[in-house]
């Protein structure tokens, strides 16, 4: 049974996608600014690795010559050279791990919304505390801050695991 959970993940996550979050009441849309990528290390090495390699690239510097002078695997270099910084970016961003206040970002993005921007962080972090939240309140800070500017993440669908399916 969990071979076949896992072999049908994709499956899993196009449905979860489809589906409205059932948790998490409706509330009407509010006007954001635009998301862009948060500053985080690794998507700073990404842009970074990419204009290097990009600028060795122009220089006709062979992948061999360019792995050696960065400290890189050839096959990195190929994907660097070969990808755009776009899928590049995306697939580092996937890599981020999972933060205490994943499961409470939903929550926490229809109240903001809901209130149009008006809400109190303290008010926040007690609702969710009442849920089961267990981080701290500076995290709780950090994610409103990212919403009033328009730079948080949207949430993703909980997707459940193989094992979690199986139990």
């Amino acid at each position: 049974m969990e071979k076949t959970c896992h072999q049908h993940r994709d499956c899993l996550r196009k449905r979860f996608e489809e589906e409205p979050v059932t948790e998490v009441p409706e509330v009407a849309p509010m006007l954001l600014p635009l998301v862009e990528l948060p500053r985080t290390q690794i998507i700073e090495r990404t842009r970074h690795r990419y204009e290097d390699i990009h600028r060795l690239l122009e220089k006709r510097w062979t992948v061999s010559a360019i792995a050696r002078r960065l400290n890189l695997d050839r096959k990195t270099v190929c994907r660097f050279r070969d990808t755009d910084l776009d899928q590049l970016l995306a697939s580092a961003r996937e890599r981020r791990p999972n933060g205490v206040l994943e499961p409470f970002k939903a929550y926490l993005n229809a109240r903001f919304t809901g209130a149009q921007g008006q809400v109190s962080g303290t008010r926040l972090v007690l609702e969710i505390q009442a849920r089961g939240e267990r981080g701290s309140r500076q995290v709780v800070r950090k994610h409103l801050a990212a919403l009033r500017a328009g730079t948080a993440e949207p949430v993703r669908a909980d997707i459940p695991s193989p094992r979690k399916i199986t139990s």
